[in-house]
C-alpha cells in the first residue's frame, strides 16, 4: 500500500497525537459514559473554533441541524449528512465546524442527522428512525437535487439509505473514510490500530453492534447485487492514509472499478481517521474538507 501512504502523519495531527500520549489519554476508561464525555471534550477543545465568523447560520431541528452557508447558490443541492462515531459516540453538535466549512464551500445547505446510540438502543431501532427522519426531509425537499453523505459509520448508513431505504432519491452519495467491511480486518488495522484517533479495539466494538443488523439484511458493500449497483447514485469515496479503515475504502474503490462502476475517489495520504472533526482548528483538516467539497460533492471535479 506504499503508493497511497505517506512517510508520516501530517505534522498538525502528529503534534495532536503526541499531546494525547503526553496527556495519557486512554482509549477507554471502562465506562462508556465517561468515554463519550471524554471524546466530546477532546473534540470540543482541539477541533472546534471558539467563535466562528464565517457567516453561516445554524438552525436546530427536532432530529437534525441545518447549516446554511453565508452565500447560497440557488441551484446547489441540499446535502443530508449522517455523522460518524460507530453509532456509539458523537452528535451533530461536534460536527458543526466541519458542517460550516462544507456548507460555505459548497454554497449549499447541509443538514446533519442525529440518531439513537448503541448499546442503549438497538441498531435496528436507530437505523429505522433515522430512515424515517431522512425520508421525511426528502419529501419536504421534493424537486430539489439531494445528496446524501456520511463519514465513518455514517458512510455505511448513507450507502444503506441510498440503496435500500430511499432508492432513486439522491443524485450523489459521498462516503468519507467509510466503514465498508464488518467482517475483515485488513493490513491497515495492524498499521494504524493504535494512536491514530480510531483504534482497532474501538472499531471492533462498533462492529459487534453493527454486523448482526447488516448481516440480517444481507447488506454487504463488497457483495452488492446487480440491482443494488443499478440503484447506486453517482458515488464519491474519500479515504485517509493513517486510518484503520483505509484498506477497506481503497479495496471497495477497486472492487467497483472491477465491476465497471464509476466512482470518484480522493485520498489524503497523511491524514488520520476523523480528520473532518478538526476543521475548526487545524488548517490541514479545514483545507481537506474544502477540497472534499469541491471535488467529491460536485458533478464535475473542480
Amino acid at each position: 500500500m506504499a503508493d497511497v501512504g505517506a512517510r508520516a502523519v501530517h505534522v498538525e495531527f502528529g503534534r495532536l497525537a503526541a499531546a494525547r500520549r503526553i496527556m495519557a489519554v486512554k482509549a477507554s476508561t471502562g465506562s462508556l459514559a465517561d468515554d463519550r464525555a471524554n471524546a466530546e471534550r477532546w473534540i470540543a477543545r482541539f477541533g472546534s473554533a471558539v467563535e466562528p465568523d464565517d457567516g453561516a447560520s445554524v438552525e436546530p431541528g427536532g432530529h437534525s441541524v441545518l447549516v446554511r452557508p453565508a452565500r447560497q447558490v440557488a441551484t446547489a443541492p441540499h446535502v443530508l449528512y449522517v455523522h460518524g462515531g460507530g453509532m456509539v459516540y458523537y452528535s451533530t453538535a461536534l460536527f458543526e465546524p466541519f458542517l460550516r466549512t462544507l456548507a460555505n464551500t459548497l454554497h449549499a445547505p447541509v443538514e446533519a442527522f442525529d440518531y439513537l446510540k448503541a448499546p442503549e438502543h438497538s441498531v435496528e431501532e436507530s437505523v429505522g428512525l433515522l430512515g424515517e427522519h431522512v425520508a421525511a426531509r426528502c419529501r419536504a425537499l421534493e424537486g430539489r437535487p439531494l445528496v446524501i453523505a456520511g463519514d465513518s459509520v455514517g458512510g455505511l448508513l448513507a450507502l444503506h439509505l441510498a440503496l435500500r431505504v430511499l432508492p432513486d432519491v439522491f443524485s450523489r452519495v459521498v462516503l468519507i473514510y467509510p466503514v465498508l467491511d464488518l467482517r475483515t480486518e485488513r493490513e491497515s488495522y495492524r498499521e494504524f490500530g493504535e494512536g491514530y484517533f480510531l483504534d482497532g479495539a474501538a472499531m471492533r466494538l462498533f462492529r459487534s453492534f453493527l454486523e448482526p443488523f447488516f448481516a440480517d439484511r444481507d447488506f454487504d458493500p463488497f457483495a452488492l447485487t446487480d440491482a443494488d449497483l443499478a440503484r447506486l447514485p453517482d458515488c464519491s469515496v474519500v479515504t485517509a492514509g493513517f486510518d484503520v479503515l483505509r484498506d477497506e475504502g481503497l479495496g471497495w474503490v477497486r472492487h467497483l472499478a472491477e465491476r465497471s462502476v464509476p466512482v470518484r475517489h480522493r485520498h489524503f495520504p497523511d491524514l488520520p481517521h476523523d480528520f473532518c472533526l478538526y476543521a475548526g482548528r487545524l488548517a490541514s483538516a479545514r483545507d481537506a474538507v474544502a477540497e472534499i467539497a469541491r471535488t467529491a460533492f460536485t458533478r464535475e471535479p473542480a
